[in-house]
């Protein structure tokens, strides 16, 4: 029997339509499949992006808010020395918030755990991990890739959006959902448990057109930077331009975006956090776009998340940077050696490792990184999460840092 995939209005998820022809109740009944209500659903604001009109004046201070909290932020990050090494994590605890708002549950020692094993070089990285954990691990790598080749000098394009979806469902359950390619059949939004669609999004014939208009606004549409990007973010997710990762493909956009239009200085800034707790108003606000033409009211909200955000972002970046530098004073203790600080980069930048990668990668030679790990080991700063067993080495866990990450 063939069955429509689950969804939920709060999750933001996808449903594709059994055939390339306009939803068909009586053809879902048929199938022996639970039938959906369109009456009450609102459909893409066909005729109506870029907005003609903006409540400026309402604008203005959250505008003013989020852009100072968002310069302050970005000199607070600019300032730190090895800020791309403290700064990433935040980006995984970013896959694992943006993954959780689409009903995929992990956990970033996870996703480090993933990485753990593909960088000892594992055949089958995935091998004992969930579905669940290899998507978020997927959305984490795919993001890192996009700011590598926007970094690169590659442009912020079409092909780049469609390189990160092939990228994020290259492995696992979204392997069969059309990977780096646009929707070819009708896709909804809606609650299989009530059996209705809330929201129609635009039809996969006049996608094409929409997304190169889209990315033509986001490059040079007339509103200030921060306000483009809450319309371009909207706008895309209006558009729901994949059969499935539409809400991940769309908040990886955010940061991307406001790394090219000048707003941060380096792609670290990451909103999921905020999204996430205020989920509900969040769907709304981006629904009431098409249903009433709301953009004044998204944009505001969208500034508002950029706000409190930079705040948080903030907090928990000198969260790290204070473990950070207490951890350097104990390395310095317990090695007593010229290497301390290079062990020390390396658990922070692979908090989950196995000990072959530590000895091949960390730039420490083989004999000293040997003994340095178990000294690490036996001073509890690192724990042993499997023993080494045949031609697999000993896997370690840094738990000060995936602690303070915790979400």
């Amino acid at each position: 029997m063939l069955e429509l995939p689950s969804i939920l209005l709060s999750n933001f998820l996808d449903v594709t339509s059994l055939t390339s022809k306009p939803f068909d109740v009586r053809m879902i009944r048929k199938m022996s499949v639970k039938s959906f209500d369109l009456s009450g659903s609102v459909s893409y604001h066909y005729g109506n992006f870029p907005p003609g009109k903006l409540d400026y004046e309402a604008l203005l201070g959250p505008l003013d808010d989020a852009a100072s909290s968002l310069a302050r932020y970005d000199a607070r990050m600019d300032g730190l020395v090895n800020s791309d090494l403290l700064l990433a994590p935040l980006q995984r605890q970013d896959a694992v918030t943006s993954s959780r708002m689409e009903g995929t549950i992990s956990t970033i020692e996870e996703i480090y755990r993933i990485e753990a094993e593909e960088d000892a070089g594992s055949s089958d990285p995935y091998r004992e991990s969930r579905n669940d954990d290899i998507e978020t691990f997927l959305y984490s790598r795919a993001l890192r890739n996009a700011q590598k080749a926007l970094g690169e000098g590659a442009p912020l394009s079409e092909h780049l959006i469609r390189t990160a979806h092939q990228q994020l469902l290259s492995f696992g359950r979204g392997a069969s959902k059309q990977p780096g390619s646009y929707k070819s059949e009708q896709n909804y939004i809606g609650d299989e448990r009530s059996g209705k669609i809330y929201y129609v999004p635009i039809t996969p014939e006049q996608l094409g057109p929409a997304m190169t208009e889209l990315v033509h606004f986001i490059h040079n549409g007339s509103p200030r930077p921060l306000i483009r990007a809450a319309i371009a973010h909207i706008e895309f997710e209006a558009l729901h331009p994949f059969q499935d990762g539409n809400g991940r493909i769309g908040r990886m956009l955010i940061t991307l975006m406001l790394w090219k239009l000048g707003i941060i200085s380096k792609p670290n800034f990451f909103v999921s956090g905020y999204f996430e707790t205020h989920k509900e108003e969040y769907i709304e606000k981006m629904r009431l776009v098409s249903e009433k033409g709301d953009w004044t009211g998204w944009i505001i909200f969208f500034l508002r998340a950029m706000h409190e955000q930079a705040i948080v972002n903030t907090q928990t970046a000198d969260a790290i940077l204070s473990l950070y530098n207490e951890m350097r004073e104990k390395f310095r203790e317990i090695l007593n050696s010229q290497y301390h600080d290079q062990a020390l980069d390396y658990v922070f930048s692979s908090p989950i490792f196995r000990n072959d990668s530590f000895i091949s990668r960390s730039g420490i030679p083989a004999a000293s990184a040997r003994s340095l790990s178990r000294r690490l080991a036996e001073a509890d700063i690192i724990r042993l999460v499997q023993p080494a067993s045949g031609r697999r080495a000993a896997l370690y866990a840094f738990d000060p840092l995936l602690k303070l990450l915790k979400i």
